[in-house]
């Protein structure tokens, strides 16, 4: 696949359009308003606001169509949807711009998909030159569908029959109003607006490809006649316009055309009449000034790593955090973003307290409605995710802010840390063998036993590990009683994991009335890796066990990567769950699963293993020996949630962007690997190398200070130089002068 990377810019350049799936690129804003856009020109936008209320701008992608006037062939830039032929194809996705450009019939033809960072509007440049010497006259056609829901309705209420299209002269273009009563606000209108003279339009989406016509052989297009000037309602509401652009040889002009959701027809006539050439120039240009996800960067002798986690990790992370609404799923993206932007995790640990119970557990998720299903984990990730930002942020006063609980109440944030805690030692919560009981499910939402006195080993180990954070933070704080109820608490829950997981070998996966899962005598998932890791991270293996540990994850981990549990059930068993009824090899069910791989290099790095952390990291890291992208179909720049191994699509992904594996893609190289470790009155920095490994250097900023940091081999006890200064260990005190500073750590 012929592609690059401009490893300074942040850039990925395509230049074949089959890739065998989409190569994506997601624009983000700081209204909420989100843009997809295809390496093929397809883009599909919605709004999410902070109350999780999701509109939807359309529910066919808008792409554009150029057509030559005089001949009547039309073609796309990005070649779909029409497929019409096109040549000397080129697609640049930025961290928050897509160009688009290719040749055709003489025409040169480039589309640059962009947001206004302010408003809920995408907007698309469009820059056509005529290779030629003749005059041609080339029809741009801008298209549309508009959706306008998403959110909540009662039964029988609908968007067809609540909104209607019309063409309004004042904004030059189409607004399609939406008068749903249960619309979540005002912002819900769709429009589609340009700069240049609209010959026609079409408000009925039909009216464009006919009823026997499709997106890639419009009927309009393929008789060559013009757009009827229609509207619609009840049927699809369409938003088509129809510019004539004249060039002469060797001219070149722009267009620009805006597309997304408004509050009222009155916004859109203000933005016309103040200059739209003027507005969406001025917004381009300010795009193209900026540099965003740029605060974190590592050099380091594997050039995957750097094309990944330069840019693309915190683009991908901060994604997520968009597309989320999960107390499990936002605290860790909170973690991961505490990198670089410790505000915005502040701001989505907000998001995540107000849905804990006074009880002390969490709600699974809160979008599209609050999951009232109890689920065991999330309350643990609540936890890990406030004693990190304390650590990064040194703002202990946030301990004293006040939320309320899901359930009513208000408590302060230290409350809800101590109602965690009681929910953590509740003896109802707790089985036969005196471990956490898994509910409908704990981490692995496809593990759900039918036995509300089921056991989670994993649980066992995320509470000892947030019983280990909540120690910390007691002697941080002076708590002193606290901190001894806490201990106490811990030491009883390794000491009756060992006692009852421990099968002599490796730890097991959870116990019911049916049996143990993941031990040796079962049949299939005899084995998982997620309890070997947290036994590691949670500090519950004694050191004597370590080596069967880490000797029975490098049998069950393959070339191709880790499975979350091996062997793949092959028949459905009911005592395990959803994920036996998974086909064998499919995601949870023994799929090459990257965010649990993630957990087992975070373990990796805790015990020092260098080589053993990058390896496996490497799997994980798209297009490399095992999971080239010709045959994964990921693109090269994102992490995956899981390359699948059924057979029938060996090592293909069903999906990328939205997944937990780039908060912990992201942990891993700059906690683990590169091991920039927070606590509470510093850094502490470990890296944790391969041998082969002699420079690295990476940047990060804490507490207002930015760091440069390089790394070099040298043997012997690791020291650091800070400013020049020689400094005996590997802690770094806080800075807090806002200033730059340069840390060269010698291992």
């Amino acid at each position: 696949m012929n592609y690059e990377f401009d490893y300074k810019k942040g850039t990925f350049t395509l230049y074949d359009i089959e890739t065998g799936k989409d190569f994506s690129n997601q624009l983000l804003s700081d209204s909420g308003y989100i843009t997809t856009v295809t390496h093929y020109g397809a883009t599909f936008s919605r709004y999410l606001n902070e109350n999780a209320d999701i509109v939807n701008y359309n529910n066919k992608v808008s792409v554009l169509y150029l057509r030559d006037k005089e001949s009547g062939k039309y073609w796309n830039t990005g070649f779909f949807p029409s497929l019409n032929d096109i040549s000397e194809y080129k697609c640049v996705h930025g961290q928050n711009y897509t160009e688009i450009s290719s040749l055709c019939n003489g025409i040169f033809s480039s589309v640059t998909y962009f947001q206004d960072q302010k408003k809920t509007r995408e907007i698309w440049k469009i820059t056509l030159r005529n290779d030629g010497k003749n005059v041609r006259r080339i029809d741009l056609v801008p298209a549309t569908c508009f959706d306008l829901g998403g959110f909540s309705q009662p039964f029988y209420y609908n968007m067809p029959t609540t909104s209607a299209t019309e063409f309004i002269k004042e904004i030059n273009g189409i607004y399609c109003e939406n008068k749903n009563p249960f619309k979540p606000h005002g912002i819900c209108n769709g429009f589609i607006i340009t700069d240049a003279e609209i010959s026609h339009y079409e408000g009925y989406y039909e009216g464009f490809t006919g009823a026997v016509g499709t997106m890639t052989k419009p009927y309009v297009l393929e008789k060559n006649s013009d757009l009827g000037d229609n509207l619609a309602t009840v049927r699809e509401r369409g938003g088509i316009l129809q510019t004539e652009t004249r060039l002469k040889g060797g001219e070149e002009k722009t267009v620009f055309v805006v597309l997304g959701l408004a509050e009222s027809k009155e916004e859109l006539c203000e933005l016309v009449k103040n200059g739209l050439t003027e507005y969406c120039g001025n917004v381009y240009d300010e795009i193209m000034r900026q540099t965003p996800y740029s605060s974190l960067a590592v050099d380091c002798p594997e050039s995957r790593i750097n094309r990944v986690m330069n840019f693309w990790a915190e683009h991908q992370v901060r994604y997520c955090m968009i597309g989320k609404k999960a107390v499990r799923d936002n605290s860790q993206l909170a973690m991961a973003i505490l990198n670089c932007d410790p505000k915005k995790a502040k701001e989505t640990l907000n998001e995540c307290i107000i849905h804990q119970y006074s009880d002390g557990h969490c709600a699974l998720l809160w979008y599209p409605v609050v999951e009232k299903t109890v689920y065991s984990d999330p309350s643990c990730w609540l936890v890990f995710a406030i004693c990190e930002y304390i650590k990064e942020s040194g703002d202990a006063d946030y301990l004293n802010e006040k939320f309320a609980y899901l359930d009513g109440g208000l408590d302060t944030v230290y409350g809800h840390l101590k109602s965690a805690a009681k929910w953590f030692s509740d003896g109802r919560n707790y089985g036969s063998h005196g471990l956490p009981k898994i509910y409908h499910a704990d981490w692995n939402d496809a593990l759900n036993i039918p036995d509300e006195n089921a056991e989670s080993v994993l649980m066992a180990m995320l509470i000892s590990k947030a019983y280990l954070e909540l120690i910390k933070l007691a002697e941080f704080i002076k708590d002193d009683a606290f901190r001894e109820e806490i201990k106490s608490l811990r030491d009883k829950l390794i000491s009756a994991t060992n006692l009852a997981a421990y099968n002599g070998d490796y730890y097991v996966r959870a116990f019911s009335k049916f049996g143990t899962v993941g031990d040796k005598s079962n049949k299939y998932g005899k084995i998982y890796v997620n309890p070997q890791s947290w036994a590691i991270l949670s500090e519950t293996c004694p050191k004597a066990r370590i080596e069967s540990l880490l000797h029975s994850v490098d049998e069950m981990e393959t070339e191709d990567g880790v499975p979350l549990c091996a062997p793949a059930y092959e028949e459905y068993d009911e005592t395990v769950g959803r994920m036996s009824g998974m086909l064998k090899g499919v995601y949870e069910n023994g799929g090459i699963y990257n965010h649990a791989g993630c957990f087992k290099v975070m373990a990796d790095c805790k015990l020092g293993l260098g080589d053993r952390a990058v390896k496996t990291f490497l799997k994980i890291l798209p297009d490399g020996t095992s999971n080239p992208t010709e045959k994964t179909t990921a693109e090269p720049y994102v992490f995956t949630n899981c390359y699948l191994k059924n057979p029938a699509v060996d090592m293909k992904v069903g999906f990328t962007w939205q997944t937990g594996t780039s908060a912990w893609g992201l942990m891993c190289l700059y906690e683990g690997i590169l091991g920039i470790r927070r606590e509470y009155d510093g850094l502490r920095i470990t890296p944790c190398f391969p041998k082969s490994w002699n420079k690295v250097s990476a940047k990060r900023t804490y507490r207002g200070s930015i760091l440069d940091i390089e790394y070099e081999r040298r043997g012997g006890e690791l020291f650091m130089e800070v400013d020049g200064v020689k400094v005996v260990g590997n802690f770094l005190k806080a800075f807090r002068d806002g200033k730059r500073h340069f840390i060269k750590v010698f291992y």
